[in-house]
């Protein structure tokens, strides 16, 4: 098992936070969805169901919306994204660059070897989320001046990586 160097977001705090936040919404539709089932017509039944369905899905939002995480570890990077995840070893890494556009503004970009040039925008190490991963987004300056720490890992992991595999 591979030592993980750096972690961009601890998805546990942000899980349990917004679950006691989003506790009361989704009591309320599955308490509602049961007592609806207490009438005695079609309404009431379809309405429950209604209820169930929004209750599911607001804890699948809970879910896949607390997914981001970027891993660096001796062995490549782990790209958690809402629906997917890439798990890249060092060799398929080609370059490390940090993002300059505007709402990725700071996130890691990682340049794939095959294909040549395919790109993959870490989305948990963006500007937009320095706050979640502890960081002072006021701190870090501007992306085009400087690397921001989640970039600085990941090149460090990678010249560590390359530097091993040059002996």
């Amino acid at each position: 098992m591979a030592e993980i160097r750096y972690r961009a977001l601890r998805t546990g705090w942000v899980r349990a936070a917004l679950g006691i936040v989003m506790a009361l919404p989704i009591l309320t539709m599955l308490v509602g969805g049961a007592v609806l089932l207490t009438l005695d017509s079609l309404a009431g039944v379809l309405g429950a169901v209604m209820c169930w369905v929004v209750g599911v899905l607001l804890v699948a939002m809970l879910v896949i919306g607390t997914r981001l995480q970027f891993l660096v570890d001796d062995d490549g990077l782990t790209l958690v994204h809402y629906l997917r995840t890439h798990r890249i070893p060092w060799g398929q890494v080609a370059a490390i660059e940090q993002s300059h556009a505007y709402w990725s503004s700071g996130a890691v970009v990682v340049v794939l070897r095959d294909p040549p040039g395919h790109r993959i925008m870490a989305r948990a190490t963006g500007d937009r989320v320095a706050l979640y991963r502890g960081e002072s987004p006021f701190a870090l300056g501007s992306p085009r001046d400087y690397l921001h720490p989640p970039a600085l890992a990941a090149i460090a992991a990678h010249r560590r990586w390359l530097a091993a595999e040059s002996r």
